[in-house]
């Protein structure tokens, strides 16, 4: 009975741990701040800098005090467990823009 607690606890965790990463990695692909990350490394613009999760991170770039652009995330990376799964910039949501993004890491 003991173990059977345990096991469904461990579950929990893990499908609570997954869905706070879901929520995250939605936000940023949407150009958005994480939600359930702290920010370690800040920039001075009120924003950009590193967010990190439980197991995963972002490296986030981004116009947050401008008065007059909307606030918000214009690059990211995503990150689980240092390994680097997704990236994206503003720019190419733009129409007609192609940008390059290809980097040798």
């Amino acid at each position: 009975m003991k173990k059977k607690r345990v096991i469904i606890g461990i579950i929990c965790a893990v499908v609570v741990w997954i869905s706070l990463g879901i929520i995250d990695f939605s936000l940023v692909h949407s150009y958005r701040k994480p939600m359930f990350c702290i920010c370690s490394e800040s920039m001075q613009d009120g924003g950009s800098g590193k967010y990190v999760g439980l197991g995963y991170s972002f490296e986030i770039e981004g116009n947050f005090v401008s008065e007059v652009e909307p606030r918000k995330v214009t690059s990211y990376r995503g990150y689980i467990f240092g390994k680097q799964v997704i990236r994206g910039y503003w720019e190419e949501m733009l129409p007609g823009s192609d940008p390059d993004i290809s980097t040798t890491e």
